[in-house]
């Protein structure tokens, strides 16, 4: 905790404020009948925006890529800034980490149908989580309106978990419900999407898991 204080206080005097957008969407629109929403990790330094993930799903969706450029764990995300871009019935979402944290809160705001969640953190807050891995990420945030996951009941959830110490910790942390799947990759730490892929595994579990039937 000292640690993070000590976080709180460095970023309160020496933090420089930019003029950039808190959320950034890119949309790809492809004349497809359903939409999936990617929401970005916190990949890399914070002084940079991050990349599009999942960008082979253009291929088959529309696709909107969302950047939570201050990595906020949706606490400074722009809802309805989102929804303006979406024109199709049927939303799903996915993200890997901070996005996979995003991906299942936004579900709580729109009537998404399907999320795909690699590595959630249950919290990041250091009250709640005992994973100090990102209390640098914790203290820069500075309004608190989302301090753990939440989940609906309408939505079919699935989450991917490694088995490391860190990633059964915030597992074990996910509620049980009937509409929440949660399946456990062995030999893997928190990279479970860039493992599955490694292991030739992430696409055929995107198709099976938006488009059963195809």
């Amino acid at each position: 905790m000292f640690h993070y204080y000590l976080k709180k206080i460095q970023y309160f005097f020496l933090s420089k404020k930019f003029g950039y957008q808190k959320t950034i969407v890119e949309y790809f629109f492809n004349n497809k009948k359903n939409t999936i929403i990617s929401f970005s990790s916190i990949a890399g330094s914070s002084r940079f925006s991050q990349l599009n993930e999942f960008f082979s799903l253009t291929k088959k969706f529309n696709v909107l890529f969302v950047k939570d450029i201050e990595r906020s764990w949706f606490n400074n995300i722009d809802i309805k800034y989102i929804k303006t871009f979406i024109q199709t019935k049927k939303v799903y979402c996915l993200g890997h980490s901070m996005g996979a944290f995003n991906a299942i809160m936004f579900s709580n705001f729109y009537p998404v149908q399907k999320v795909l969640a690699f590595s959630p953190q249950f919290s990041i807050h250091p009250d709640i989580s005992n994973d100090t891995t990102y209390l640098n990420y914790a203290a820069n945030i500075k309004n608190w309106k989302y301090k753990k996951i939440q989940f609906n009941k309408k939505t079919s959830y699935c989450l991917i978990f490694g088995d490391s110490k860190e990633e059964t910790y915030h597992l074990n942390k996910i509620p049980n419900q009937k509409n929440i799947k949660k399946i456990i990759i062995k030999n893997c730490d928190h990279n479970t999407a860039a493992i599955l892929k490694k292991r030739n595994k992430l696409k055929s579990l995107i198709n099976s898991f938006f488009e059963p039937n195809t």
